[in-house]
């Protein structure tokens, strides 16, 4: 991963990230005072619930088995789940087999996470099997209650409890059973259910059971992604019973740079919430903005309102005050998971989480009479959220709609602070959002951001003129907009600029060793305009290397920046898609002032792939060379069956991005040219020898013809000789065919140029079909075959020679039969734009053919002009009729 894209995933997040102390002293302080119901709200120890069903364990296949990395196998993952009017429980029980010592590690620690603001936990079972012997473990096991905050260095506190439970004694081959139950929901959910069942994993299991009791009164939505399995579903007591068995389901692995909305595995959820209008009018009242504001609150209005004169104005007002007034501390205890605090709390306290600052926010807008509504989005799954149930759970962050003048911008309050104009200021794209707001109907699109929207550009120059065999001074102007910017802003405002001239020193070390600081790093920072302009300024004391056989010196002009961004993936053979960066667009003008004017040729390559764009071009003027490289991103994901073709111009681009000058050592470093390859070179000289070897057979099939020696037909009619009547069209024909078929080895010429060959038949290339070899191939030979023969006819056709119809015949028809070939092959190949009118031409081609080679076997015309023999020694006196009569 580039430097560049540290800071843009986790540049904001560093941000908020900082040291901030005094909030967490009130962290504690908070979490000392919050009421605990003693040992209740840690855990009790008891039996299962009565209604929970006990499960026998599965075996685990020994193909499944095989494909475990963790030393450990699930023979059960067991979940049931009761949701009878106000009461909810959820049983969990898991048997794990240890493998290995590294499984023995793993099950021998287990975690219950909990929240005790809403939940009881019990603790049911906790044994080891051993050679069949079930071994009690939960009376001696050591047994302790952490505050375990999982996300606290995101700054969020959510309260959650951790009971870790330690056995001693699990040794190889040991399984371990243990079963659990919380008890209660959250009460922001006012009672409404939802959830899901996974059915597969990436790691061995042999049974999953998954079970859920509902009131029969409640009114449930089930949606199954990638199983057809159906619930087993049984009525009791008032409950409806669903249950989903699986046995050894497949296990499914995918690459971790697989797209966070990608979700190929085997699930079932449900959920009370009938649709997304159901769930936004669950959250209205959560976002609903005070019509009192504190008096801190109001005077910020009345500020806001005196000094801004415009709605644009006053907006982005209320969202640099949000952002940058109230740090980022999420206090997520209980209800507060998805409830915000109220507005004059998160201001007085001048912190919050996303909802927090999103309805002060919307706070301050309607009161500053802008039209705004909270919008609920998920993160991960962006435009994921499109395949899943309606229900709350499945948002895990908020911003703001705002629309001025009809027009709507989407601002995030939890972002680092935003300086930037409008027409430049950053929107966040998570695919699709639920506006919270009575008139929603469904999710809304988020407007996708354009493919140049946040760019890095930079301007390199190497200064050589003093030689290659001094220090070369080494300088990059970098330009970040957009997201860029703003995630290297986040870094600079966390980070001492002395650490962060640092690492870019040691990242422009990978590339030349012995490089130097030459001045401090310089930093512009232009907040309305959204773009930081980063100077650094170095020496490359050794430019000049060894070439790798000793003879030549090379001086390598390296485009890190640019070759980072077309690194070849970690895994290339793949089941999922893989996940790319987007927007992302990177350019580069390299410049080097070279010592004198060096014999170097311009030269320009473009390659655009459905995922990227990428090109590069080389100018030379005198004693100065400029490559300027351009990548951008054109997606945010490429498909599994796509990968070799991305995998293959990725491979491409890298093959030209940088430049080599090179010397010899005899000529030490007085003068340099470039290693380039020469026309002779890019000749693509086994097509070339095969079109000769074509060219020869043909040749020789057509002398051995020319003496082709037929007896003239005994019953022509001498009034018909010579060329005349329906004759003169065919002689026509024939005079074109040569022009016609040398055209056509012209166009081959150009399309089988070894660039353009290698595009159209390298396995990987976008322009890649299988048929293109043989189709190619196919033509090469027809097209040479048919102009040979075509002098051949035109020879024979002027020299009246009796084989001349026989030939023509077969010319004809062998030219009609290699076109229809030629356009069956072009109709398997997508990316060649059909013709409409070819398959009517190719039949009209073949039939003129068929119909003219009649007229020239049976025409009297034709017997009586075409009788002369290859071995007459004179030829034959011919009287021509006084009248010409068409025949």
């Amino acid at each position: 991963m580039t430097r560049d894209e540290l800071r843009l995933r986790w540049g904001v997040l560093g941000a908020r990230l900082k040291a901030d102390w005094w909030a967490f002293l009130m962290l504690g302080v908070f979490a000392a005072l919050t009421p605990l119901t003693g040992h209740a709200a840690e855990y009790t120890i008891g039996p299962a619930p009565a209604w929970v069903i006990p499960i026998t364990p599965g075996a685990a296949s020994s193909a499944a088995a095989s494909q475990d990395s963790f030393g450990e196998v699930y023979l059960l993952v067991d979940t049931q789940v009761l949701a009878r009017d106000q009461q909810h429980v959820t049983y969990r029980r898991l048997v794990i087999n240890a493998v290995n010592a590294s499984g023995v590690n793993s099950v021998a620690n287990i975690q219950i996470r909990f929240d005790p603001s809403y939940q009881s936990l019990v603790l049911h079972s906790i044994d080891i099997v051993r050679n069949g012997h079930i071994i009690p473990k939960l009376a001696t096991a050591r047994i302790q209650v952490l505050q375990r905050e999982a996300e606290l260095e995101a700054q969020i506190y959510d309260g959650t409890k951790t009971v870790n439970v330690f056995l001693d004694d699990v040794r190889e081959g040991d399984t371990v059973d243990y079963s659990y139950s919380t008890s209660g929901r959250n009460p922001v959910f006012k009672g409404l259910d939802f959830g899901a069942a996974l059915l597969q994993f990436s790691s061995p299991v042999a049974r999953v059971y998954s079970r859920l009791l509902v009131s029969s009164s409640k009114h449930i939505s089930f949606a199954a992604r990638n199983t057809s399995l159906k619930p087993a579903i049984s009525h009791h007591n008032g409950l409806l019973d669903y249950v989903w068995d699986v046995v050894n389901p497949p296990v499914l692995k995918v690459e971790n740079d697989a797209p966070f909305w990608y979700m190929p595995y085997a699930e079932v959820t449900w959920s009370e919430f009938a649709d997304w209008q159901t769930v936004a009018r669950w959250a209205q009242p959560l976002y609903q903005v005070p019509e009192a504001l504190s008096p801190e609150l109001q005077a910020q209005v009345d500020r806001i309102a005196k000094t801004e004169q415009t709605s644009v104005g006053r907006m982005l007002a209320a969202l640099r005050l949000v952002q940058g007034d109230v740090r980022y501390l999420g206090v997520e205890i209980g209800q507060n998971s998805h409830a915000p605090n109220p507005p004059a709390l998160v201001y007085a306290r001048r912190f919050g989480d996303c909802k927090d600052k999103t309805l002060l926010l919307l706070t301050l807008l309607e009161h500053l009479g802008i039209d705004a509504h909270a919008a609920l989005v998920n993160t991960v799954l962006q435009r994921g959220l499109a395949d899943v149930l309606p229900s709350p759970g499945v948002f895990d962050h908020v911003l703001v709609q705002a629309q001025i003048d009809g027009r709507v911008w989407w601002i995030d309050p939890a972002r680092y602070l935003q300086k930037a104009n409008l027409a430049d200021l950053y929107q966040p794209d998570y695919g699709l959002a639920l506006i919270v707001d009575p008139h929603t109907q469904g999710l809304t699109a988020m407007p996708r951001a354009a493919a140049g929207s946040s760019a890095r550009h930079l301007d390199v120059l190497f200064d050589a003129r003093a030689g290659f065999d001094k220090p070369v001074r080494y300088t990059l102007e970098t330009t970040t907009t957009g997201m860029y910017a703003e995630a290297i802003r986040a870094r600079l405002s966390s980070t001492n600029i002395t650490d962060v001239e640092k690492s870019y020193l040691n990242f422009r070390a990978t590339h030349y060793a012995h490089i130097k600081l030459a001045a401090p790093l310089q930093v512009r920072d232009d907040e309305a305009a959204n773009h930081i302009i980063t100077k650094e300024t170095y020496t490359i004391p050794d430019m000049l290397q060894p070439s790798s056989d000793a003879k030549q010196r090379v001086a390598d002009f390296l485009l890190p920046d640019i070759s980072q961004v077309l690194r070849e993936p970690p895994d290339t053979i793949r089941k999922s898609p893989l996940r790319l960066i987007y927007p992302h667009d990177v350019s580069q003008r390299t410049e080097v002032l070279l010592p004198a004017n060096w014999p170097l040729k311009p030269r320009s390559t473009v390659i655009d792939d459905p995922a990227f764009h990428f090109e590069q071009s080389t100018i030379i003027d005198g004693s100065r060379l400029v490559i300027l490289d351009h990548f951008q991103a054109l997606t945010d994901e490429v498909s599994a069956q796509d990968m070799s073709r991305y995998v293959g111009n990725l491979a491409r681009a890298r093959a030209i991005v940088g430049y080599e000058l090179a010397w010899s050592n005899q000529a030490a470093a007085s003068r340099a040219t470039t290693v380039a390859p020469s026309g002779f070179d890019r000749m693509n000289w086994p097509l070339v020898l095969l079109a000769l070897a074509s060219f020869g057979f043909w040749t020789w099939l057509a002398i051995t013809t020319y003496r082709y020696d037929p007896a003239p037909s005994s019953d022509c009619d001498k009034r018909w000789v010579g060329i005349g009547g329906w004759l003169l069209l065919p002689t026509l024909a024939f005079a074109l065919r040569p022009l016609l078929y040398g055209k056509n080895l012209a166009n081959l010429a150009v399309i089988m140029d070894i660039d353009r060959w290698s595009q159209l038949t390298t396995y990987g290339h976008h322009a890649y079909n299988a048929m293109w070899a043989p189709l190619l191939l196919l033509e090469l030979i027809n097209d040479s075959a048919q102009f040979v023969f075509s002098l051949l006819l035109l020879l024979l056709l002027f020299k009246h020679r009796s084989n001349f119809p026989r030939i023509a015949v077969w010319i004809l028809i062998s030219g009609a039969a290699a076109y229809m070939v030629v356009l069956g092959l072009e109709g398997l190949i997508p990316n060649i734009k059909a013709d409409p009118q070819a398959s009517t031409r190719a039949v009209s081609n073949l039939i003129g053919s068929a119909l003219w080679s009649v007229y020239l076997l049976r025409s009297q015309r034709v017997k009586a002009t075409f009788v002369r023999r290859y071995h007459a020694s004179t030829p034959q006196a011919l009287s021509r009729p006084a009248q010409e009569v068409s025949s």
